[in-house]
């Protein structure tokens, strides 16, 4: 006995459309509006004082009210020291039974005179210097006004589709083949 056995495996079939997205995003608007920094500046060139009223004081170069006051100083000290002097030899000569050389002494000492000699430097003093002027300098700082309008996006979106079917639908085909048939029990 002799059995055929034909047998036909199902098949599917999957047809597909794939999804679309678009999207779509415009540009926001801006608005921008700039504030200028500012700078002010307020100056005085500087300038330079300088004084030299005590050099030329002490190098003798002096104005006529110093020239004046210091000759008057002078001629009162050496007024004084005459007076002294004079009251000096008067109290001298008075007291003659005290000193016997009295006169010849007055006498020397009146035909000796004192010279001194001295070097020194002029000025001694330095000139006095000083500056006068300024820089002022005044920020204002700027800015920047910013204004956005944003937009939504636009999106356009196609679905997907899938269709599934059966191209071939499975099936068994059984047949005998053969005339005999056996029979037992």
């Amino acid at each position: 006995m002799s059995i055929v056995i034909h047998q036909t495996f199902g098949r599917i079939g999957i047809e597909t459309t794939p999804a679309q997205i678009s999207i779509e995003s415009p540009k926001a608007d801006i608005e921008i509006k700039q504030i200028p920094a500012k700078v002010e500046i307020d100056q005085k060139l500087p300038q330079v004082y300088i004084d030299q009223y005590q050099c030329f004081y002490e190098s003798g170069l002096k104005s006529i009210f110093d020239l004046v006051h210091d000759e008057a100083q002078m001629s009162k000290q050496i007024a004084l020291e005459a007076i002294g002097k004079i009251a000096e030899d008067g109290d001298t000569l008075a007291s003659i039974e005290n000193h016997q050389d009295a006169i010849v002494k007055l006498s020397e000492e009146a035909m000796i005179q004192d010279i001194d000699f001295n070097v020194d430097l002029m000025p001694k003093s330095r000139p006095k210097i000083w500056f006068d002027g300024y820089l002022r300098i005044n920020w204002q700082l700027g800015g920047a006004e910013i204004r956005a309008i944003p937009h939504k996006p636009q999106i356009s979106a196609i679905s997907g589709y899938i269709n599934i079917y059966m191209r071939q639908y499975p099936s068994i085909k059984i047949e005998y083949v053969g005339n005999n048939f056996d029979k037992t029990v």
